[in-house]
């Protein structure tokens, strides 16, 4: 009798049809389900390029921030 392993996830890609790797990143992320719908559709499962832009955005909104303060100090 053949005995097969089951196939490998790949480790480097995003499944979102698997809710266990969705609920690890996104709260490895701290983003929620429609943010990383979103940014999959934009970018694709890649989880590097996930990140990256998680990082993008969040440095986005710190720099959107830090400018509005300045403005109002002036």
């Amino acid at each position: 009798m053949l005995s097969s392993r089951p196939p490998r996830p790949i480790r480097t890609t995003l499944d979102l049809a698997n809710a266990e790797q969705v609920k690890s990143v996104r709260r490895r992320l701290r983003i929620s389900n429609a943010d990383l719908v979103r940014i999959v559709d934009k970018i694709g499962n890649s989880l590097a390029a996930i990140e990256k832009e998680v990082e993008l955005k969040k440095l986005a909104v710190q720099q959107g921030s830090a400018r509005d303060a300045a403005t109002t100090l002036e």
